[in-house]
Parts: C-alpha cells; structure tokens; sequence
C-alpha cells in the first residue's frame, strides 16, 4: 500500500490569506460597538481678541468653595475673563462643570 504525501505548500497562501479577511472583519465589528454617541454636547470653542468685551470674575463665577470659583463656559462664550489681581479671595477657577462630592472640575482647572 502507498500512501500519497501532501504538498501542504500551495495550502498555506490561502490559509494565511483567510485568516487575514477574517481578522480585518473581526476587529471592525468590535471598533463599531466601542464608538458611543457622547453624552453631553462638547463646549464650543470661540475665538477672542484683546478687543474683546470683558465680563469679571465675580460676575459670572460661583464660590463652590473657599477660593474655589466655577464659571459656566457658556457665560464667557466670545468675552475675555478678568481674574482678579491680590488678595486670596479666588485662587483657582473651574472652567467647566464642578463635582462637589470628588471636588474634581471637569474642563479647564486654573490655578495662579
């Protein structure tokens, strides 16, 4: 009895090339279920001069602590934010949305 031996040689360019199709349709299948819609609308960006109207701290910020003011982007859409000069009556501004139960800013922390 003779037993034929295979040439597995042609075999394997078209294992190889299957094996690349399948790995190229697997991984967009996965990239499509980790792209989620955001959750909140991002903050727009605008463009100022040093022309620009100006709008004060203590006008548009609140004191979520001490020293700790928030100023909702939206307010200063367009304007120059004026920081106050001396004293320690406001050290750091929160640009954005204030979590008081972490005490984290989510946006823009400045601190002088």
């Amino acid at each position: 009895m003779k037993t034929k031996i295979m040439n597995f040689g042609a075999l394997f360019p078209m294992v190889a090339a299957g094996m690349l199709v399948y790995a190229g349709t697997a991984y967009a299948q996965t990239e499509k279920r980790v792209i989620e819609a955001p959750k909140e609308a991002p903050i727009e960006i605008a463009r100022t001069t040093a022309n620009s109207p100006a709008v004060n701290l203590k006008d548009v910020g609140n004191e979520v602590a001490p020293g700790v003011f928030v100023v909702d982007p939206s307010s200063t859409r367009g304007k120059r934010l004026v920081l106050p000069r001396g004293g320690a009556a406001a050290r750091h501004v929160c640009h954005g949305k204030w979590t008081g139960t972490t005490k984290t800013c989510e946006g823009v922390f400045i601190e002088w």
